[in-house]
């Protein structure tokens, strides 16, 4: 049977754009695949929030066509999705798209799409603490130290400026890499060669209107590994490694999505370093039990192996590292797609029902202001 699919898509992020490329290159996949895939529908949430439906072609191409798409209430049009009878794939990226936050609405309306549980995504958009349980899953797994923005730092240049100064003096002259704890695609991602205390804290104020949680990172120089993994036929399967080559070593947002600035190797054939890189990637997939794809980054250093972060849902337009992988290993985002419906329909189910007795043994209590028994 043909799988009807609809696209979710844009949404209040700094990662919108990321989202309108992954959007059309998924749509001329599912166009080609006729008798496999039919495309059903397209929401689009706009950079303010606001909901526009298409329900059919011809499908809207430009921000412009998906903006002048038929507006809804946002409580209406989630009662579209649910009741369209699609899978609804989502290409929400980042914040209100891979951190929870929508993960959360599927699971209290049972949208079925490629959502996946609220905990998997939410710790994928925390640096911070993927890193900690990265460490703890995986023996042998390092991660770069790395130093937290204090909250009552955020709102004080001058506690800023205290603490990029403690900082300065740990990183004891080595380089430094500031970044969101809570964004993707390398956004605003900065490497500080020379770390001062001036230079830590300007490059946390750049970050500030867009997260208030700041990492200072120890940069490590060494080779920077990216693997894929997919849910396959009810498997997990790493896919081939990519080898990101940078003129410094960093691979931040300017050498991800501008020419010429990194260029990427595919490991067809495995080395040592990366079976380590599958091995992790696969352990670690599984154990944060997401759904359906996601891609995870790591650095080799003296064969020593750093784990970076996990992506939920990397890039899927022209030139990103996820569809060559795919590519590389015999599938295509059609088959992607496939195969994200297909474990959506393996996932157990739990009963969330489950009707107990309370007896305090004591009915009159409250009424008499008492508190009752085994409370």
């Amino acid at each position: 049977m043909t799988q009807k699919i609809l696209l979710l898509l844009g949404g209040r992020s700094t990662e919108h754009d990321a989202s309108l490329h992954s959007y059309r290159r998924l749509r001329a996949a599912i166009e080609a695949a006729p008798g496999r895939l039919a495309l059903a529908g397209v929401a689009y949430l706009t950079r303010e929030g606001g909901y526009r439906h298409f329900d059919a072609g011809p499908w809207p191409g430009t921000e412009e066509e998906l903006r002048a798409g038929a507006a809804l209430p946002l409580h209406e049009g989630l009662r579209r999705l649910a009741d369209s009878g699609a899978f609804v794939f989502s290409l929400l990226h980042g914040n209100e798209g891979e951190d929870g936050a929508w993960q959360g609405v599927a699971e209290v309306l049972g949208l079925r799409g490629s959502f996946g549980p609220v905990l998997a995504s939410a710790l994928g958009m925390d640096k911070r603490l993927q890193a900690v349980v990265a460490r703890d899953l995986v023996p042998g797994l390092r991660t770069p130290r790395t130093w937290l923005l204090p909250p009552a730092a955020a709102q004080d240049p001058a506690a800023r400026e205290a603490w990029a100064a403690r900082i300065t003096e740990r990183l004891d002259g080595r380089p430094a890499v500031v970044k969101p704890n809570r964004m993707g695609a390398s956004l605003l991602a900065a490497l500080v060669t020379e770390p001062a205390g001036a230079a830590l804290a300007e490059a946390a104020a750049r970050v500030l209107p867009y997260d208030d949680q700041v990492l200072v990172q120890e940069f490590v120089e060494g080779a920077e590994f990216t693997c894929g993994v997919v849910r396959a036929g009810g498997r997990t399967l790493a896919l081939p490694v990519v080898e990101a080559v940078t003129a410094q070593g960093f691979l931040g947002h300017r050498e991800k999505h501008e020419d010429g600035l990194v260029r990427p190797v595919l490991h067809t054939e495995d080395t040592e370093v990366t079976r380590r890189v599958k091995e992790a990637s696969v352990r670690l997939f599984d154990e944060m039990a997401v759904f359906g794809f996601a891609r995870l980054d790591f650095l080799v250093r003296d064969g020593e192996l750093y784990f970076l972060e996990i992506n939920t849902l990397p890039g899927l337009m022209d030139g990103s590292a996820f569809p060559r992988m795919l590519e590389a290993a015999g599938l295509g985002l059609a088959d992607l797609v496939e195969e994200c419906a297909a474990e959506y329909a393996r996932r157990p189910v739990r009963d969330k029902v489950l009707p107990y007795r309370i007896d305090h043994g004591d009915h009159d209590g409250a009424a008499h202001g008492k508190e009752p028994a085994g409370v």
